[in-house]
């Protein structure tokens, strides 16, 4: 519905009191009810052209519907309202705010992924997952016809790595990172989905990379230390492998060379 928004009521509302006051002449009642008559037909023209609006696209949000400059403006007008009320806790209203724009654009990926991330802090879990797919084939659809936006393939890794598909959230993360080199944040998540595949090391070189862009950005430094953690346990556990294969060698080898129990015949009984 569109909204218009007026100083105070009396900008829409006639004014019924014309009768009582004699001073108020004709000609000026006949202006009022002409100037309301227009306000009317403007309301019902621009609520009918409203409801006749196409998706509008999207330059970096992966949107790959028909260009409509006022969807467009109102979608990602929606999905900006939506990302304030969700980074504020307000969840459910940042789900709205996120399925108003998908109405307005329904291939709007980042709202999509974005709703995705409403409905699992809401503990609504398939529904999430439902919008986190929808995500992945707007994000394909969009990065088809706009290879080189860093942001879509981030945002694309995003949403591989909500449904928990690191290996694809790292190849979209590291074709944001070749398009765009300077993002502290993009290598954060790089290193944070390379932990999840257990590859400690190059996840040790992404941390160490975002943190050099951006000494201040805690995640990364602690991140880090897990990671290097993990590295160290991954050398122990090998060490420990290595160790229990050559144990079990010299124990095979051992077994082979030596000779058979003693042979004690039982004497003969006289």
């Amino acid at each position: 519905m569109v909204a218009f928004e007026f100083d105070s009521p009396s900008e829409f509302t006639l004014d019924t009191r014309a009768s009582a006051a004699p001073s108020l002449n004709t000609s000026l009642s006949e202006e009022m009810n002409s100037r309301a008559l227009i306000l009317l037909i403007c309301v019902l023209l621009a609520a009918g052209c409203h409801r006749g609006t196409h998706s509008g696209t999207s330059t970096n949000s992966g949107d790959v519907g028909p260009k409509s400059s006022t969807s467009d403006a109102q979608a990602k007008s929606l999905l900006e309202k939506g990302k304030q009320l969700y980074r504020s806790d307000q969840d459910s209203e940042a789900a709205d705010a996120f399925r108003q724009a998908l109405q307005l654009d329904p291939d709007l990926a980042d709202a999509h992924f974005r709703l995705g991330l409403a409905y699992e802090a809401l503990n609504k879990q398939e529904e999430a997952d439902v919008e986190y797919k929808k995500a992945v084939e707007s994000f394909k659809k969009y990065l088809e016809k706009n290879p080189d936006d860093a942001e879509a393939h981030y945002d694309f890794g995003q949403t591989y790595a909500a449904l928990h598909q690191f290996s694809d959230a790292t190849r979209e993360y590291r074709q944001a990172i070749k398009l765009k080199k300077d993002d502290s944040d993009m290598y954060y998540d790089l290193g944070a989905a390379l932990t999840k595949l257990a590859q400690y090391d190059e996840a040790v070189a992404a941390f160490s990379k975002s943190l050099e862009l951006d000494p201040d950005n805690y995640r990364a430094a602690d991140a880090l230390d897990e990671a290097r953690e993990g590295v160290k346990r991954i050398q122990v556990g090998r060490k420990h492998q290595e160790d229990l294969l050559k144990k079990q060698k010299e124990d095979e080898l051992k077994k082979a060379g030596e000779p058979g129990p003693p042979h004690n015949p039982t004497p003969a009984n006289n």
